[in-house]
């Protein structure tokens, strides 16, 4: 397809460069701030509803305040669609942010417990 290897190359560095960028655009439009509603299943099988707000920090980590008949906190960071939080488990929460952030589906627990967050 390609005679020039400069042009190959060429090529290739601009399909590497879009990619990033696409990848950079996409997680920069997730807006994962505000206060959710949460539903989720404990370890046990039981469940809990409440609500989580979500703070967004200079460094760009993240804050978490759960109500669910118990207070926790936690702190978090976003990769991709990917944000995990550390609250204190041995285990984080892992989210996958869904719909530009108005969903997060997540795991703890060791992926034992399920939590869904909506704005």
């Amino acid at each position: 397809m390609f005679r020039n290897p400069k042009a190959k190359i060429l090529a290739l560095f601009t399909v590497i460069v879009l990619t990033v960028s696409f990848s950079y655009l996409s997680a920069q439009t997730s807006n994962v701030y505000g206060t959710y509603k949460v539903t989720g299943t404990n370890p046990d099988g039981s469940k809990y509803k409440g609500s989580v707000t979500i703070t967004l920090n200079e460094d760009g980590s993240y804050n978490f305040q759960w109500t669910v008949g118990n207070s926790f906190t936690g702190t978090g960071s976003l990769s991709g669609s990917t944000l995990t939080v550390d609250w204190g488990d041995t285990y984080p929460v892992i989210y996958t942010v869904k719909n530009g952030g108005n969903r997060l589906e997540g795991t703890w627990g060791n992926g034992t417990g399920t939590e869904i967050l909506t704005k």
